[in-house]
């Protein structure tokens, strides 16, 4: 005979139902506890010689031979299962209600006839500004207006009448494929991005047009020396030359914007297309995103006879060594950035170390005879050398 006398040790609480599976405890001693609750013994223990609960006032139901109160049935068990019931068929009815209100917006916002409106998608801080505004600040969107075009958009310049600064607005063509997406990634990108070498973006525009189709654009600050793309291969018409310390600068100003990009935003951004034409250029050419035997052949030939120029006769052959040395250390970095295994590619904080280092050996002395002899256009950002 197996027993458990578990009497007089202060227990509380119910008495747990697997007890009454036990078919070989035959003799079970509760007494003069602190048990409650419903007794859970209905079939292993029928006969009540078998089992002491005395001194547990408590306790209630189970076999009729243990002569135990009957458990009353909560109050608020009958209650809540009828509010149960109420809640559930509330909540279907307003599930529903809200359905058929729903399919009648639809049905009225579809009918309706669309009037153009303007929103900006970039935050509170940015102006808003209109579809008409813009029709009116670029003439009608004017060829003599258009600035360039891209994969999926088109650039012009424009005047707003409430700012007479020169606006760069770029209007995003729809009909192509991925034009809508590209317009909520520049936005998403720009919403937070604020750097000196970064074109400054002054708001977004959506829309409709006078022909009742959307109409999306983003509306950016002016840059007067356009392209770099136009500064390294001007037209037979323009007067352009880089000398190797502004393009010098030009790599820096495009670096400090990269290491800002990767290492600085909120969300690291990367540019996926990033080339000459799209490095603007503004008033003070400040630019907002074989070795070494053969360096010579491969530099730009405007950039030698400029830099010819700008030496005195006594000091050509020592400025034209100086600027090899110069464009070697230069095309180092270009090759190692440009290696076949992303990770043996030099890091753009690097880089921007690299590039300030060799601004301050080969161009620090001669800063201010550079500025004197060029007496052109962009001197200006020779002041930063």
């Amino acid at each position: 005979m197996v027993e458990l006398d578990l009497s007089r040790n202060n227990l509380s609480g119910t008495i747990p139902i697997d007890l009454d599976r036990l078919s070989v405890l035959k003799n079970l001693n509760l007494s003069y506890n602190n048990l409650e609750g419903e007794m859970p013994f209905k079939g292993g223990f029928s006969n009540r010689s078998v089992i002491s609960i005395v001194g547990n006032k408590n306790l209630c139901g189970g076999i009729a031979e243990l002569r135990l109160p009957t458990c009353p049935v909560p109050e608020s068990k009958k209650q809540n299962n009828h509010l149960g019931s109420k809640v559930i068929i509330i909540i279907i009815t307003v599930a529903l209600c809200l359905v058929m209100l729903m399919f009648v917006v639809a049905i009225y916002w579809k009918r309706k006839p669309r009037k153009a409106s303007s929103k900006t998608s970039l935050g509170e801080e940015f102006f808003r500004v209109s579809y008409d505004e813009l029709l009116k600040a670029t003439d009608g969107f004017a060829s003599n207006n258009l600035l360039g075009v891209g994969s999926f958009s088109s650039v012009y310049k424009g005047i707003l009448h409430h700012n007479q600064k020169p606006i760069a607005v770029k209007v995003f063509n729809l009909d192509q494929l991925g034009a809508s997406k590209s317009f909520i990634a520049e936005c998403e990108a720009l919403r937070n991005t604020r750097h000196q070498n970064i074109v400054k973006i002054f708001t977004a525009c959506s829309s409709i047009n006078f022909e009742g189709n959307d109409f999306k654009a983003l509306i950016f600050e002016f840059m007067q020396n356009g392209s770099l793309e136009n500064w390294l291969h001007p037209s037979e018409y323009t007067i352009r030359k880089l000398n190797l310390t502004q393009r010098l600068n030009i790599a820096i100003d495009i670096v400090f914007a990269l290491e800002y990009l990767h290492h600085h935003c909120e969300t690291p951004i990367v540019h996926c297309d990033l080339k000459p034409s799209n490095v603007l250029l503004d008033e003070d050419m400040i630019a907002h995103m074989a070795l070494p035997d053969k360096v010579i052949d491969i530099a730009d030939s405007q950039l030698l006879i400029l830099e010819e120029e700008l030496n005195d006769q006594t000091n050509r052959s020592r400025g034209k060594g100086k600027m090899r040395e110069c464009l070697i250390s230069l095309v180092r970095i270009g090759v190692a950035c440009s290696t076949e295994t992303p990770n043996e590619r030099m890091g753009i904080s690097e880089i921007v170390m690299e590039l300030n280092a060799i601004k301050r050996v080969f161009f620090g002395k001669r800063r201010r005879r550079m500025q004197l002899q060029l007496g052109v256009q962009g001197t200006s950002q020779l002041n930063n050398a």
